[in-house]
């Protein structure tokens, strides 16, 4: 039988020859794929072990970085411990007053105490005679009689016309202190202008100190506290040449000044502050809670307020906090001249060593610009649009604390343009010698120091040594501990002129 060749190609040997073709392209492609596949792979392979080389060298540089991050930020635990303990040391006013104390029992000063009018200390003649009205004491009584005696008179603080006429109030003027963490090579030397002689009867210094805060004028009253700086020259004589004599009799003067200062504010927060109203205190502006909490430095305001004992002394608080803050401060000739505040600033930015003899060339060059000032034209009228501003400013305070707060022509707004004014005449005259001084309110619950404080409270009544056995603490600080320091002298000498008044709290042990 004869085969079948209808599927056969032309001239072929028929349908084997198509299978034999068929059989050889498969192969072929088989071959190919499986060398292609291998090429894929061998790349995906090259691929994936770059990639864990590359994850192996990233994660050798992140365990590093995770080294460094946990090390610096074991040594920022270490400084932040170091920062903490040292603000502590440097912020807690108890160990430092008694450091004073202790410093001031033991040192004698070559001024002598008894140049002073120096704030009295607890025993009773004494206090009266520098309240100079009864029930003042340092048993802590209220002055309500003292109060009686002047409600006689036109003004509450008529009383102290004769002692405010016998000193020379002057405008107050100083510059704005303002330290700066710059360098001293950043700026241009200061045009010092000491007067010829200034440092004639300086003897051997002794050597700079350190305060642990950069960029603050170095603090030469106590180790480790702060301190404000003010400076000054006679008004008549911008070549006055400072000798110790002279220096003594204005830090007396300042001394009696300060004392009648701050009786003038406790008078007109006697005779002045209106009766407890919860009502009313309850709806004063933001601004003025704001104020009276922040002085009131941890104890409720409206404990202080809502007694009728104590409210005339919180009143006497609120003043007085303005006045050391804004008024008695080197920021009273700022403004006036801009030439004159540069040159002020970069002195005062550069007063950081503690070495008397550089302090009080210093200082001295500051006196004489700010005697150059007081003489020019204009300086008059920039003095009492300062007060203006002042008076203001403290009566947005102090007015709705009183009875008459809406009359700013009675005798509440009167009386205190009068304490205002003896505050600004009173600065100038604490810049008019090269001194510094430093105010320090005793703190709420500070124990109580009867060398640096005096009770005014008049429900806790004890001897002053019977308060301190009894750990009796501090409410209020009515008043300042004043000291001043005078670099005249080396080392210099650092008197205390005022003890800060306080309202108490209960004793917290019993006397056996």
């Amino acid at each position: 039988m004869a085969a079948d060749t209808s599927n056969s190609n032309p001239g072929s040997p028929g349908p084997s020859v198509q299978n034999v073709d068929i059989d050889y392209g498969q192969h072929y492609s088989h071959n190919f794929n499986d060398s292609s596949a291998h090429l894929i792979i061998q790349r995906l392979r090259r691929e994936l072990d770059d990639a864990l080389l590359r994850i192996d060298r990233d994660t050798d540089v992140i365990s590093g970085l995770h080294d460094k991050v946990t090390s610096l930020e074991e040594l920022v635990k270490k400084q932040q411990i170091t920062i903490n303990t040292q603000s502590k040391t440097i912020s807690d006013p108890r160990s430092l007053r008694k450091q004073h104390s202790q410093i001031q029992v033991h040192v004698q000063s070559p001024m002598g105490m008894g140049l002073f009018p120096i704030t009295p200390s607890h025993h009773q003649h004494h206090v009266h005679h520098q309240y100079q009205c009864p029930g003042s004491g340092a048993s802590g009584a209220s002055c309500g009689s003292g109060v009686c005696v002047l409600q006689t008179t036109p003004s509450p603080l008529d009383c102290q016309a004769q002692s405010q006429a016998q000193v020379h109030p002057q405008p107050a003027h100083s510059p704005e202190y303002n330290p700066q963490n710059g360098t001293v090579f950043d700026q241009p030397p200061p045009k010092f202008e000491i007067p010829p002689g200034a440092y004639a009867s300086f003897a051997q210094i002794s050597p700079p100190g350190l305060v642990p805060n950069t960029g603050r004028t170095s603090d030469v009253f106590s180790p480790f506290s702060s301190t404000s700086v003010s400076n000054g020259v006679d008004h008549t004589s911008p070549t006055t040449v400072y000798d110790a004599a002279d220096c003594h009799k204005r830090m007396a003067d300042f001394s009696n000044r300060f004392q009648t200062l701050m009786r003038m504010s406790e008078i007109f927060g006697h005779a002045h502050a209106s009766l407890p109203n919860v009502f009313m205190d309850s709806h004063m502006d933001d601004h003025v809670k704001d104020y009276l909490m922040a002085i009131s430095r941890g104890t409720k305001a409206s404990d202080l307020l809502g007694n009728a004992a104590t409210r005339g002394f919180f009143v006497a608080k609120a003043i007085n906090w303005y006045l050391v803050e804004k008024i008695l401060n080197a920021s009273v000739t700022s403004g006036f001249d801009a030439a004159a505040d540069l040159e002020i600033n970069q002195i005062q930015e550069q007063m950081t060593s503690k070495t008397p003899l550089v302090r009080h060339l210093m200082l001295t060059a500051v006196a004489t610009h700010i005697a150059k000032l007081t003489k020019k034209s204009g300086f008059t009228e920039y003095n009492q649009q300062k007060i203006y501003n002042h008076l203001h400013t403290l009566w947005a305070y102090i007015g709705p604390l009183g009875h008459d707060a809406a009359n700013q022509n009675g005798p509440m707004w009167n009386d205190l343009h009068a304490i205002v004014s003896e505050a600004q005449s009173l600065a100038i005259d604490m810049y008019s010698m090269p001194l510094e001084y430093k105010f320090e309110f005793p703190e709420q619950n500070e124990p109580f120091d009867p060398h640096t404080m005096i009770n005014r409270d008049p429900w806790v009544l004890a001897d002053p040594s019977v308060l301190q056995n009894t750990d009796t603490r501090v409410r209020l600080g009515i008043t300042p501990i004043t000291r001043i320091r005078d670099n005249s002298q080396s080392p210099g000498d650092v008197q205390m002129v005022y003890m800060g008044h306080v309202l108490l709290k209960g004793p917290r042990k019993q006397m056996l």
